[in-house]
């Protein structure tokens, strides 16, 4: 016999989509987990499996915007909202130099592989919190390197909007708060705003011309 969902007083339930919002927590959780679990793994020997970072399908940045992004001479990494979980699509040499990483290593990875086991989950739901609702935001917060060493890291995300107004990039400017740094007389966060403010000139002129990404082969 079989029974229909009438007959039993059982009414069908409409199909619940997850919003932005909801998927991005979910990820950050998610990542840290994996995160906190690669530092165990690395200290205990036994082996844990992650998503690994994977450029493939990742929209590569033009040759043009990639010139004008390697003038800036900050710590700052480009991140891509429109593809799923947010991938790096672009690292300056401040960045790898900071890190430990290689550019290969990074690119099409989430930026919560900097965190670990003391990096504040609290902080990262506020990063979160402010990219859903595209705003801007300076946290303070502990992030690792890839030797496993770990850096006071001052950082500022900012949605980066493209000539017609919508938010084509995010751009997370690091800063390693114990390094001596010449700021040319400018506190720590206007001088990551200037990073900021290079990043849109650069994504706004170019994209007018539809030239932020490579043409595909």
């Amino acid at each position: 016999m079989v029974w229909r969902q009438q007959d039993v007083g059982l009414e069908a339930e409409e199909p619940r989509v997850a919003s932005d919002c909801d998927k991005e927590k979910a990820l950050s959780t998610a990542s840290s987990i994996f995160s906190a679990l690669n530092r165990y793994s690395k200290l205990t020997g036994l082996v844990v499996c992650g998503k690994r970072c994977d450029s493939v399908g990742i929209p590569a940045l033009s040759s043009s915007l990639n010139l004008s992004l390697g003038r800036i001479k900050q710590s700052f990494v480009l991140t891509d909202r429109h593809l799923p979980d947010m991938p790096i699509v672009y690292a300056s040499d401040a960045f790898l130099s900071l890190t430990g990483y290689s550019r290969e290593e990074i690119l099409g990875c989430n930026c919560r592989f900097l965190s670990g086991p003391d990096t504040s989950v609290d902080v990262l739901e506020e990063i979160s919190r402010h990219i859903c609702c595209e705003q801007a935001c300076t946290v303070r917060l502990l992030n690792y390197r890839k030797d496993g060493s770990t850096f006071r890291d001052l950082l500022q995300v900012s949605p980066i909007r493209n000539a017609s107004g919508k938010v084509a990039f995010h751009v997370w400017v690091h800063l390693d708060e114990s390094a001596k740094c010449d700021f040319n007389g400018l506190t720590p966060e206007i001088w990551q705003l200037g990073a900021v403010g290079a990043v849109r000139v650069a994504v706004r002129s170019l994209s007018a011309s539809g030239s932020l990404l490579r043409p595909a082969q």
